[in-house]
């Protein structure tokens, strides 16, 4: 634990009242790793949860501790929100949380991160198995959470829309003026719930396309299909304001189905995010964000033939394209050929999705006609190079022609 915990210049951790506690503390205790942030609705929507499991297991005596690590960037805020903690926390801004969020693979917020005893990971998505299972989740082996899959397949395998959308008193979703919508009228049609957050620039570029479609599906089968948004948004108002231009139905702000939904659908974390259930109620989709992009309204009805067809469109589209290039807005390293979803393209800062050209080393991406735009302008200039040699005997002289000047087989735009 001192390995993940620790720095040269640090070797504790801090109690709420700011008392420092010395990590060897932690030896030989199961350690949860909680990334949160105060401003997201969503840590503290899972807070309660997670405060009510560690308290129960402090009863039980159990050897388990929570070490928060703070990812805002307000001190002040992170003071605040510790003292509603019962846990231990790594000082604020402390370099080792940037680093272990990297080596984790951070892309979820709030994240547990299960630590064994042995200081081997047992499990990053504890935040999942707390909420779906509570202490039951408890000890985190192995064994155990093989245990909780196979329950977890078994509920998908027996999922319906009531078992995703009702839950007490609360059995409808709502309409455009607040409209009451019963879940019981939505039964048998395939619906896509819509992960989405004003603030995020995916969704932002991805919402007016998908009204598009939207619209286009229902016109064509108005009886068969809806979207339902669930808000991913931190405050009310940016939830109404995005809302206000959306077309289909929506989850009532703050609703406590928000965050079962998420961990019901086992959803991907990344925004914005599309899961498709069908008429008989079970997830036929577990991500149609590239789907629809790609085939618009023909991606109706979201099954395995359009996805088939997707990919084999993508694979003839790409069959003639290198697998790495190199590009002047990119020239410390080279750019890599990958499939990917939804994404901004650093050349044309459009999005785009299907094909990228991207370097991992820097995140650095281009779509495709982007990167390829300038291996075929050096083609062209070769080509054109060629030609006035041949034409004019050139043998090493520079030549001038409509705006090109060319050495033996090498032009450059003039």
């Amino acid at each position: 634990m001192r390995s993940l915990l620790t720095t040269d210049e640090r070797d504790f951790l801090l109690w709420r009242e700011g008392d420092q506690v010395p990590v060897s503390d932690l030896e030989g205790k199961i350690v949860g790793l909680y990334f949160s942030h105060n401003s997201y609705r969503s840590c503290h929507q899972f807070l309660p949860t997670l405060k009510d499991i560690y308290n129960k297991l402090k009863e039980r005596a159990e050897r388990f501790e929570v070490v928060f690590l703070c990812i805002d960037d307000d001190e002040d805020s992170f003071k605040n929100y510790l003292k509603d903690m019962p846990w231990l926390a790594v000082p604020f801004g402390d370099k080792i949380i940037r680093e272990l969020a990297t080596r984790f693979e951070l892309n979820a917020i709030p994240s547990l991160v299960i630590i064994g005893p042995d200081g081997r990971t047992l499990s990053s998505d504890g935040s999942f198995y707390i909420h779906s299972h509570g202490i039951d989740a408890y000890p985190f082996s192995q064994e155990k959470l093989s245990e909780l899959d196979e329950i977890e397949k078994s509920r998908a395998e027996s999922q319906t829309l009531e078992s995703l959308l009702v839950s007490d008193e609360l059995d409808f979703v709502l309409g455009k003026g607040g409209i009451k919508v019963p879940v019981s009228e939505l039964v048998g049609k395939t619906i896509l719930f819509y992960f989405s957050r004003k603030i995020c620039l995916p969704c932002q570029a991805l919402t007016p396309k998908l009204a598009e479609v939207y619209n286009a599906i229902k016109a064509k089968h108005p009886d068969d299909f809806e979207i339902i948004f669930v808000s991913c948004d931190n405050d009310e108002k940016s939830f109404e304001e995005y809302y206000s231009v959306m077309p289909w139905l929506v989850l009532p702000y703050n609703d406590k189905r928000e965050t079962s939904l998420r961990y019901k659908l086992r959803s991907p974390s990344g925004l914005p995010h599309l899961e498709v259930v069908g008429p008989e109620g079970r997830t036929i989709l577990k991500e149609a964000r590239e789907l629809v992009a790609f085939h618009g309204s023909n991606a109706y009805p979201f099954d395995e033939n359009r996805m088939k067809e997707m990919e084999l469109r993508l694979e003839e589209m790409a069959k003639d394209w290198p697998e790495k290039v190199k590009h002047k807005l990119h020239a410390e390293h080279e750019l890599v050929r990958a499939r990917f979803g939804l994404y901004f393209c650093n050349g044309c800062e459009e999005l785009n999705q299907g094909w990228i050209y991207m370097c991992d080393e820097c995140y650095f991406g281009l779509h495709p006609k982007c990167a390829l735009e300038e291996e075929e302008e050096e083609e062209e200039a070769k080509e054109i190079g060629m030609e006035e040699n041949e034409e004019h005997g050139d043998q090493g002289q520079g030549t001038s022609c409509d705006g090109w000047v060319c050495k033996g087989e090498a032009c450059y735009k003039a």
